[in-house]
């Protein structure tokens, strides 16, 4: 009785998280999506290559940079807090400040000096240098971003996590770009400019509320033994020095196809391919609303040895994972011409069967999100390491293989064979070693309950020719076949139920205090 009050102690924090988090996330997927749709309609298919291939290389140089420690922090800051240890958190966090500046500016003058190379020698073009060189300066304030905001996340303060990471960036770099164009700057420089206003904001505020509302001090006299001190470096750097590596690698999995596709054809089509990947991640939201208080809770609760509490936390997660993204992927799946007109427009419908591949392996990886959180929290990071590795490996083996005879159709093939064999060897690891499979029985229900509206698309799409109000008519339709089959096939249990009427109440005391 007393896990199952804390099952639905911790669902319940949750659910009242995922609304804040789904607001957060809401806006700054609309944001940057705004942002991107400018840029790429705006100054086209080539200059919007060349921003994704300058985050790509930025995103590297900040995985090195960040030598795995932002991770550490993750991890070690909710245990001891909830072992109220607040001096090992001033030092751990001390030690990362000071190790940050140091190699924030390392990489930024790197980066700034070698930016001409990397544009001519690798990816064939001088007009990249000038994103890469402004794009360097951002990365000190991303690698302090990761102090402040592990900080808030450990101290579950959500709403501020959320408003900072989702919203305010994002906000900021959409009207820094709608401002610098109107003051006429060329395409390199108002891109990489407005995006870099972005990060910095984002760091200001972090520094600002960690200072202010959460007493955060980066330098403080520490009343802690040089025996402890040196035990603590040793643990973070133990447990950060494969996600280090996991960090570089992670930093570029996401990006091999970038990087082939500009490596063995040219910007244009990156500019293409890069229309495809921003909306099948669209179904790695439902999973990033839950991951980030998910992460912290289950880390106190493994500690605790509540496993029960982590067990079923980990499954209605994957549950509702599953529930929210599979109507998803089949309107995706059906119509992909339609998303990618309707965002970026007909120059870019050349990656309709791209997104296709793309959401299917997103699809499968979102729900293997929890996996890797479970295994993390289990100290389990040289493993998730060997994962990422033969999960890279075989992406950039297979797009060498596939991009000079299929292109960018078949850079998303790879990515989608790499994706799902890595949530698979995630799926069983988690159960092996954590000794859980986040997976209910009843997500066979969820399937079947999209099966038949999915079918009723099939037969209607040869019929008709969609466009955005067709799209949303017919979504419409399969969202109310969906979500009444759902019902009828008796897909929800008494946890689903328990959320429902939780968010139902508070929904109802909010509009009674309007």
């Amino acid at each position: 009785m007393k896990d199952q009050e804390k099952i639905d102690e911790k669902l319940s924090l949750l659910a009242k998280s995922s609304l804040i988090v789904f607001l957060g996330i809401f806006l700054s997927k609309l944001f940057t999506y705004l942002y991107k749709i400018i840029v790429a309609r705006y100054y086209g298919p080539e200059s919007y290559g060349y921003f994704s291939i300058s985050l790509m290389v930025v995103g590297i140089f900040l995985a090195f940079a960040s030598i795995g420690f932002a991770e550490g922090l993750n991890r070690f800051i909710p245990i001891y807090l909830i072992k109220n240890q607040k001096d090992k958190i001033n030092y751990l966090i001390s030690v990362s400040s000071k190790l940050f500046f140091f190699t924030g500016l390392l990489s930024t003058i790197i980066l700034f000096f070698s930016s001409d190379l990397i544009s001519t020698r690798i990816f064939h073009s001088s007009e990249l240098s000038i994103y890469l060189k402004i794009f360097a300066f951002t990365i000190p304030f991303n690698l302090y971003t990761y102090i402040y905001y592990s900080f808030i996340r450990g101290n579950e303060r959500i709403s501020a996590y959320s408003f900072g990471i989702n919203i305010l960036q994002n906000v900021v770099k959409f009207f820094s770009l709608i401002l610098i164009i109107l003051f006429g700057l060329e395409a390199s420089k108002s891109i990489s400019i407005s995006y870099s206003i972005g990060i910095v904001s984002m760091a200001l505020f972090g520094y600002i509320y960690c200072k202010y509302f959460l007493s955060l001090k980066l330098i403080e006299n520490f009343s802690l033994s040089k025996e402890t001190k040196k035990y603590l470096f040793r643990e973070i750097f133990s447990y950060s020095w494969p996600l280090f590596l996991f960090s570089i690698i992670s930093s570029f999995i996401f990006w091999i196809d970038t990087f082939s596709i500009g490596f063995l054809k040219d910007s244009y089509w990156v500019g293409i391919y890069n229309a495809a990947l921003p909306i099948a991640l669209l179904l790695s939201v439902s999973s990033e609303i839950f991951m980030q208080l998910f992460f912290p809770i289950i880390t106190k609760e493994l500690s605790l040895r509540r496993n029960q509490v982590v067990s079923e936390l980990s499954k209605q997660i994957v549950k509702w994972t599953f529930i929210i993204n599979l109507p998803v992927l089949v309107l995706i799946y059906f119509f992909p011409g339609v998303f990618i007109n309707f965002f970026w427009g007909k120059e870019y419908l050349l990656a309709s069967n791209s997104l296709r591949f793309l959401t299917i392996g997103y699809f499968v990886f979102s729900l293997a999100s929890v996996s890797i959180n479970l295994l993390s929290s289990k100290g389990k990071s040289k493993l998730i390491l060997l994962n990422l590795l033969f999960a890279s490996f075989l992406n950039l083996c297979l797009n060498f293989i596939l991009i000079p005879t299929y292109g960018i159709e078949g850079a998303a093939f790879a990515t989608m064979i790499s994706l799902i064999l890595w949530s698979v060897l995630l799926f069983i690891e988690s159960y092996l070693f954590v000794g859980i499979i986040p997976l209910r029985r009843k997500l066979l229900n969820v399937f079947f309950s999209a099966i038949a509206p999915a079918l009723f698309l099939f037969y209607f799409q040869e019929y008709f020719n969609f466009g955005i109000f067709g799209l949303i008519l017919f979504g419409a339709i399969y969202g109310v076949s969906y979500i009444s089959l759902i019902f009828l096939t008796n897909s929800l249990d008494k946890n689903d139920f328990m959320i429902v009427k939780k968010i139902y109440s508070k929904f109802r005391e909010s509009k009674n205090n309007l």
